[in-house]
């Protein structure tokens, strides 16, 4: 675990105080200087010990890419494995998941103002109060609390030995555990786990609709080739209320919502699309992947249109593919290597 000296926090501290909210962000050296509503920032994963990670930008206004936006502002890499970036306080932190590090930057021009280092195989960042947020791990064994005020590890919470995506709602953190047939639930005041909800093995993304229930999507058990599910579950009650099953030929991940939080979508080799009032998965694809290889996907919730990324060969750079609410195709842009993850900023 890193710690953080006397020196080190005071020159943090006067990094950050001296962001003014007043004055225009500078651009890095490509001359880019983002603001919110600008455009979307892609994680590009890049090779497993490539060294190769870069976050992309896609602009709204005229649908250009610049593919690396760490390594012009910081004269140095991102790292090896680009798993996510979340949004706190203003601040990117951007999880590079084989590095075992957070990079915490300004979206405005992708400075790095802090590296966060200390986990093991670090993959989402959920803020879970103004000074607190939890770091789901591969291999950690558990979940890292971090300090929001200093960004540096100040605990550990043992859940399970993968864990996954995070959601909070009613005051408690919701966390998958793939290898696990739970979903843990987190009390974050006292930093432990309170209760688990039986599932299926496999889960790899969560979403809370507009009627305040969770969503749980597995992709299912690959050891046993024991099938997936898509599971509504109360909040309150911590309890399943509805298990729609997949195949073995089935593999979906990528859980997301349109802005109403009446619709799902996910990934199942397709862009698939359903109801939160359905009572049965969808048949027909929403937007077939053709000869792409269909890998990240999210819904802007600005205008509905979808974000989905190709990740081609998973060796070569990828695409950025953005189609209408209607499923009409209407751009295709080359990103890094193994885009992911999309942000809308």
């Amino acid at each position: 675990m890193l710690k953080t000296t006397i020196v080190t926090g005071i020159i943090f501290i006067s990094l950050f105080s001296s962001c003014k909210k007043d004055e225009p962000p500078a651009p890095n050296s490509n001359g880019m200087s983002i603001a919110p509503g600008d455009g979307v920032f892609v994680m590009n994963e890049g090779n497993y010990q490539g060294g190769n990670a870069k976050v992309s930008f896609y602009k709204y206004a005229d649908g250009s890419v610049t593919e690396d936006l760490f390594m012009p502002a910081n004269d140095r890499p991102l790292g090896d494995v680009g798993q996510s970036i979340t949004m706190i306080n203003g601040y990117a932190y951007v999880v590079v998941n084989n590095s075992g590090k957070i990079e915490v930057v300004d979206p405005h021009n992708f400075v790095s103002l802090k590296t966060i280092t200390g986990f093991t195989s670090p993959r989402f960042v959920l803020q879970v109060s103004p000074t607190k947020a939890y770091v789901s791990d591969l291999f950690g064994g558990g979940i890292s609390i971090l300090n929001l005020t200093t960004n540096s590890i100040s605990g550990y919470i043992p859940v399970a030995d993968w864990t996954e995506t995070m959601l909070m709602t009613n005051g408690q953190v919701f966390v998958c555990a793939p290898n696990h047939d739970k979903v843990y639930v987190v009390d974050p005041n006292s930093n432990s786990v309170i209760d688990s909800i039986a599932v299926v093995k496999g889960g790899n993304s969560m979403q809370l609709d507009a009627n305040g229930k969770l969503w749980f999507l597995s992709y299912g058990d690959y050891a046993t080739s024991a099938p997936g599910a898509l599971i509504r579950i109360n909040t309150t009650t911590h309890t399943p209320e509805m298990n729609l099953p997949f195949t073995t030929f089935d593999s979906p991940t990528r859980l997301c919502m349109n802005a109403a939080h009446d619709s799902l979508y996910y990934l199942n080799y397709a862009v698939m699309r359903m109801s939160i009032n359905d009572v049965a998965l969808p048949i027909i694809p929403f937007i077939s992947q053709g000869t792409m290889n269909f890998y990240g996907l999210n819904v802007n919730p600005a205008n509905g249109d979808i974000y989905v990324t190709d990740a081609v060969d998973y060796s070569q750079r990828g695409h950025l593919v953005r189609y209408s609410v209607n499923g009409t195709l209407l751009d295709n842009k080359i990103v890094g290597v193994i885009p992911g993850g999309i942000y809308f900023y």
